[in-house]
């Protein structure tokens, strides 16, 4: 008991301390904290982003909302544009919505409501990145620390669940990882992925290892066995070949065909222990509404949209749980698994309108700008960012992606980072100009 008080102290200095000097980051280096913040949501043991700090005597804040908080000052702080520009009128909408909801929520269900409403927290990143840089360019190292970041964290991950070493023991969740080798987290493996296949034709330095770590990327998301992240893997890639000149498209498909068939070979012996099968077995029912997970979400869904039918202009408020029959008679109350159905649940119908209008305004945005764009440097990253966006939509009909808390911060970056493109002044160059000018 004198152990974990001293540990608990400890941890909690050592928390404090962290927190000043990202207040002093926030004025002199504001751009350091997004290194930071990358870095606790990849580390595999998620002490440094789902860490408990307890303010006010009672309340528990996770460790990445204290990061987020100190990186939202930062960015008004240290903004390069106006604010306005940066917000849309959907998103205003809503979050009035979801504020609505809050407030009925408060007054029957008090801190309940809060919490169900704090999983939104992490919105405020689409308006971070277009605050906090100037200009496209200056995203490439951070974007080169995440792609790193990613390589290194899942090759961890992967070898503890291979046996080679014990980090799962150090997981904040036991033996279950609760990050990139997790089910649908496998999603944070996926985008480096599609970024490397949009733009690896304009890439100079070191190719080669480049060409391996997106690959590498592609087969440790697959070994997730998520069937969402597979069915995001699919359209985000669809999506991309779409975007891509007839040679491009020859040239993916021929990749993604070769992919396809190793992945294949490998799955059919690659035992997945939370699944008690093989990843083969896990892909061939992807389509069961019988398979285990599958009639969950099915029994989750009905629900939610009986509840829904119920109250559909201002939802239930936040705060509400949803108890639902599960197929066998059981009773369970738990997440949705669809972010749709729950957005629609707590914010009704106009607010869940809001919150679409408001994803299809970032994909408007998105490709407004590639066709301004033309075939060079930053169309290419420009698609493989809103490919990337796609498949984290895809994925959100399937689990958390728009809440969860350790992935959702990245989700809504991606937004800010197709919001900065859009912001950007870049003048429209030919292919032949821009492979003169990267040569």
């Amino acid at each position: 008991m004198e152990y974990q008080f001293m540990e608990s102290t400890t941890m909690k200095f050592t928390v404090e301390i962290l927190v000043a000097v990202g207040l002093v980051l926030a004025f002199i280096r504001p751009k350091w904290l997004l290194y930071f913040l990358v870095f606790s949501l990849l580390e595999p043991s998620r002490f440094l982003s789902l860490g408990n700090y307890v303010i006010l005597g009672t309340v528990n804040v996770k460790y990445y909302e204290i990061t987020i908080s100190l990186i939202y000052f930062s960015a008004l702080w240290n903004q390069k544009r106006s604010i306005k520009d940066c917000v849309p009128v959907s998103l205003v909408v809503f979050i009035f919505f979801a504020l609505i909801s809050l407030w009925r929520g408060n007054s029957i269900y008090g801190e309940a409501a809060f919490n169900q409403f704090r999983t939104f927290y992490s919105m405020g990143m689409c308006l971070v990145i277009p605050l906090l840089f100037k200009e496209t360019k200056e995203l490439r190292p951070l974007l080169i620390f995440f792609f790193i970041m990613t390589v290194i964290m899942g090759s961890i991950e992967f070898l503890g669940v291979m046996g080679v070493n014990k980090i799962n023991q150090f997981a904040m969740s036991g033996n279950r990882y609760t990050s990139m080798l997790s089910a649908s987290q496998g999603a944070m493996l996926a985008m480096p992925y599609i970024y490397v296949l949009s733009t690896f034709r304009y890439i100079n330095k070191n190719r080669i290892m480049v060409l391996l770590g997106g690959v590498y990327c592609f087969a440790l998301s697959v070994m997730t066995g998520s069937r969402g992240v597979l069915l995001g893997l699919i359209g985000g890639t669809a999506g991309l070949i779409l975007l891509m000149p007839i040679r491009k498209k020859v040239t993916i498909t021929i990749t993604i065909v070769l992919l396809g068939l190793s992945s294949f070979v490998f799955a059919k012996t690659f035992y997945i222990e939370r699944y008690g099968m093989t990843l083969g077995e896990r892909f061939s029912n992807i389509i069961s509404t019988h398979e285990g997970t599958a009639r969950w979400r099915l029994d989750a869904w009905r629900q939610m949209l009986d509840d829904i039918k119920e109250k559909p202009l201002l939802g239930s408020p936040f705060g509400t749980s949803s108890v639902f029959n599960v197929y066998g008679g059981n009773r369970e109350e738990h997440a949705p698994h669809n972010e749709y159905l729950k957005i629609a649940r707590y914010t009704g119908l106009i607010g869940f309108g809001a919150f679409i209008w408001f994803l299809v305004g970032i994909f408007f945005s998105g490709f407004k700008k590639l066709r301004k764009l033309g075939e060079n440097k930053e169309y290419y990253e420009l698609a493989a960012f809103i490919m990337c966006f796609l498949f984290h939509v895809i994925t959100a009909t399937f689990t958390q992606a728009f809440t969860t808390m350790d992935r959702s911060p990245i989700v809504w970056a991606l937004a800010g980072i197709i919001t900065l493109y859009t912001l950007t002044n870049t003048k429209k160059s030919s292919e032949k100009k821009t492979i003169q000018k990267y040569a």
